[in-house]
């Protein structure tokens, strides 16, 4: 489930490393499943430095080489929620198969799948934390970095079928990640957030100009 992205926040060719960086960069990796693993099985509150050591199998100092704090390796994992989203956004928006509308609701249909593991529902809650305002704004910068275009891509072959009105996608991308991205600021209940995004897919459809009843 965690690729190349929990070791940089970018896809990395292995190969093209050095043998040292290789194994530096596969250390954390495993120290950063090995937490994965653990914040599974016990929360993240419950979960210790020692307990992620010892899933990993390594000395405690070798976690103090690739980490400062068992926080940084909460946001670590933390900043891979929106790297997996984020690829998952990324097919969805190249998929010719699938209407525009379609994979505007394929995007809302992702987010709600963030937060399907407890440890998940657990970092969107520390995220949100008022303490944690610098990585909660960090995430959405990147966020938006990543998916307003692949949204806005989506925007623009939904104006050229005629299913959208005539508007600017790249300024309309960034109004649809600007709603999703408030999502868990407004809902704090998880129950509550299937229900939620039908509203709000039905917010942006409309604020796109869809007038059809269907998915397109």
């Amino acid at each position: 489930m965690l690729m190349e992205e929990l070791v940089s926040g970018a896809p990395i060719d292995l190969e093209t490393r050095t043998p040292r960086r290789r194994t530096r960069d596969a250390r954390r990796r495993e120290l950063l499943e090995a937490a994965v693993g653990v914040f599974a099985d016990k929360g993240i509150a419950s979960t210790s430095v020692d307990d992620i050591v010892r899933a990993a199998g390594v000395a405690k100092g070798t976690f103090y080489l690739y980490f400062a704090t068992k926080d940084d390796a909460i946001n670590a994992v933390a900043e891979w929620l929106v790297e997996s989203v984020a690829d998952r956004i990324r097919l969805i928006a190249t998929d010719v198969d699938r209407s525009p509308v379609e994979r505007l609701l394929a995007f809302g249909a992702s987010v709600r799948q963030v937060g399907g593991e407890p440890y998940e529902l657990e970092l969107v809650e520390v995220v949100h934390r008022p303490e944690n305002r610098v990585l909660h704004d960090r995430m959405g910068e990147r966020a938006m970095s990543r998916l307003a275009p692949e949204v806005a891509a989506i925007i623009a072959s939904g104006i050229e079928r005629g299913m959208f009105r005539r508007q600017d996608p790249d300024r309309a991308g960034t109004w649809v990640m600007a709603c999703f991205g408030s999502l868990h600021d407004v809902v704090s209940d998880r129950h509550d957030l299937p229900a939620a995004i039908d509203e709000l897919n039905a917010f942006v459809l409309g604020g796109l100009g869809y007038q059809g009843q269907g998915p397109g």
